[in-house]
């Protein structure tokens, strides 16, 4: 559904989100090819849907994504896969066209979530921040708008001086200097939201400016959450490196998984075994479901490795993540191992008869595996060998 200014009311009863999407996304498409930042995948993943995933963690059952009449494609995606995911995850996703730019922080005027308080998003802001907490604190402190913010190094490319009384007293070559930084994440009360001005661009500063000078209560939610603000082909390089460091704080949701498994990577000389699937003729990354709680994920993986008679190092956990069935609404919890050939069995006719096939791993694609998993053990095997291809 299509949301218009006269359109976009959402139950009162829930908490209330909308996901600024509107920008025109000139940087990533300058250095990435022609997508919008929204769709670009981090890990295997939209950063439009890793964003409605977080707010579905968080229980926000109305969400609401602000784009550009001008953005075909990524409308497609928010009216079809995402708004499938929010679904399944227990919540409507609505869609509000900008039919002219509205800034940073405009298009929150036109989402009437009744008395509600509405969070507000950045599509490409990835965070594992805390949105509870930080709602929560909003309410308590009775702020017109609370900031989420952060403190983010920033390396200085000259030497600092410190002087006192005409004479140097300190001289730090190119320091990184802590600064206090908004994390492109805010909660409005309905007052704030009246405030916004209408017609026209504007800006989350902007909107800061107005309040204050009506003295009207801004608050700051300070947080240490993983956090990075993503618009270029370097920032989801290093997008996937902060997910990957900390998959425990973005990728495992709070509801518990309906199910666990265990996927295993063995790799030998550039190259991935590939076992048979449940379909006829089609192979894929071997799995396993992790059987009972009594049974850890590096058991299953020992498992695994047996199952397809193949002679395995140590398996290694690479990352843990939920998936979302965006038809069933079944949680799957994966661990994704990766593991060395101990030694190669001898003869290629010993590999056939196992049931594995190899592949070299730039050959890995969606559909050996989950997107999520084949992106997952393709930054892996990068890791260990800088020199590899990336798929």
């Amino acid at each position: 559904m299509t949301l218009t200014p006269s359109s976009a009311d959402a139950d009162s009863g829930h908490a209330h989100a909308l996901i600024m999407a509107g920008g025109c996304s000139l940087r990533m498409r300058a250095s990435l090819g022609g997508r919008h930042k929204a769709m670009v995948e981090v890990l295997g993943v939209s950063m439009l849907e890793r964003n409605i995933m977080a707010l579905l963690a968080h229980g926000f059952h109305q969400i609401v994504v602000a784009i550009s009449a001008q953005e075909k494609a990524l409308i497609a995606l928010a009216r079809g896969r995402a708004a499938r995911v929010a679904r399944a995850g227990g919540a409507t996703l609505k869609v509000y066209l900008e039919r002219r730019p509205l800034g940073t922080i405009g298009a929150a005027k036109a989402i009437r979530a009744g008395a509600e308080h509405l969070l507000i998003v950045n599509v490409d802001n990835l965070t594992a921040l805390d949105l509870t907490a930080f709602l929560s604190h909003h309410r308590a402190t009775r702020a017109a708008m609370t900031i989420a913010t952060h403190v983010e190094p920033f390396p200085i490319p000259f030497g600092q001086v410190s002087i006192q009384k005409g004479g140097v007293i300190e001289y730090k070559e190119k320091p990184i200097l802590p600064v206090l930084l908004s994390s492109g994440t805010y909660v409005l009360s309905p007052a704030a939201r009246r405030r916004i001005p209408a017609g026209r661009p504007v800006g989350a500063p902007e909107l800061v400016h107005i309040l204050l000078r009506e003295k009207r209560k801004v608050s700051a939610f300070t947080h240490s959450s993983p956090w990075i603000d993503v618009n270029d082909a370097a920032s989801v390089e290093r997008a996937e490196a902060l997910i990957m460091a900390n998959f425990c704080s973005f990728e495992l949701q709070r509801q518990p998984p309906h199910r666990e498994i265990v996927v295993l990577g063995v790799l030998k000389d550039g190259r991935v075994a590939l076992a048979k699937s449940s379909l006829r003729g089609q192979t894929a990354l071997p799995v396993e479901q992790v059987h009972s709680a009594a049974e850890s994920p590096s058991d299953t993986a020992l498992r695994l490795g047996n199952r397809i008679r193949l002679p395995v190092m140590k398996p290694q956990l690479v990352a843990s993540f939920d998936e979302l069935d965006s038809r069933t609404g079944e949680r799957t919890r994966c661990h994704l191992f990766a593991c060395e050939l101990a030694a190669r069995p001898r003869g290629t006719n010993s590999l056939s008869q196992r049931g594995v096939r190899w592949l070299n791993v730039n050959q890995l694609s969606k559909s050996h595996g989950n997107s999520r998993t084949v992106a997952y053990l393709n930054r892996y095997i990068a890791s260990q060998n800088p020199h590899s291809v990336r798929h």
